[in-house]
């Protein structure tokens, strides 16, 4: 049986800044960012698999055992929350990496001049959302090693406590979403300018399972939208069973 020692928590040491305050540590530029990653595996989104299934069933028994079914509930809903944060940002950054970074002039963050300004401020505003979602990523990252060491998840508020303020990103995205969808639909369906064949030889030329520019668009919304039924479910857990309150 496990000791109330095999559990854990996730926390960074401070929390992020904004994401427009010049951090005192800058993360690496976008470009080099993408530019260093090998050529990534075309993500499918299918089913995730669950936190129960990357155990053992030795290991998993002994913690159902020794938690509680209840437990066992919430370390699914952490597994679900850090392995579908992986999944989004490698789809998006694929898309970005393929699609997205060439519209800028060679060695410069200057958008080509056939990009209509709207849609070139949003495909600024877009990055900036995925690039969050990575450091995001990679703080949810620990709770492998937790797991793999035959323990739980006790705490991970505190991790995700401090990128709140940096969800601001999403502010001009989401005032600016339909209107941008609908232009780059425009330009697709309609135009006849060399942006608007661009986009329609990347859609033809787009494989199997890989995000559509236009599930690029489309997909930070519903990201943010998700953190809202995924933390209610918490919320609901946590008033059936007062006594996890102290693990967030």
């Amino acid at each position: 049986m496990q000791s109330s020692s095999a559990a854990a928590s996730v926390s960074t040491a401070s929390s992020p800044p904004s994401e427009y305050e010049e951090p005192a540590s800058p993360p690496s530029e976008p470009e080099s960012e993408y530019e260093q990653l090998s050529p990534p595996q075309v993500l499918v989104h299918e089913a995730l698999s669950s936190w129960r299934s990357s155990l053992s069933t030795d290991v998993y028994g002994s913690l159902s055992r020794h938690y509680g079914p209840t437990e066992m509930e919430r370390q699914e809903l952490i597994y679900s929350l850090s392995a579908s944060e992986d999944a989004f940002v490698k789809a998006a950054r694929r898309v970005i990496r393929t699609t997205v970074l060439p519209l800028r002039a060679r060695e410069s963050r200057a958008w080509l001049p056939e990009l209509p300004t709207e849609i070139a401020r949003f495909f600024d505003w877009l990055e900036d959302i995925v690039n969050l979602h990575v450091l995001i990523s990679r703080a949810l990252s620990a709770v492998g090693a937790i797991w793999q060491a035959g323990s739980i998840v006790q705490r991970v508020a505190g991790t995700l406590k401090g990128f709140v303020p940096r969800l601001e990103v999403y502010m001009p995205y989401l005032a600016k979403y339909e209107g941008v969808r609908e232009a780059v639909r425009w330009h697709m369906e309609r135009d006849g300018g060399e942006f608007s064949e661009y986009l329609r030889m990347k859609e033809r030329d787009r494989a199997e399972g890989e995000w559509s520019l236009e599930k690029l668009l489309e997909e930070p919304g519903a990201r943010l939208r998700g953190y809202l039924g995924l933390f209610q479910v918490r919320v609901t857990i946590v008033e059936r069973h007062p006594e996890l309150a102290n693990r967030t």
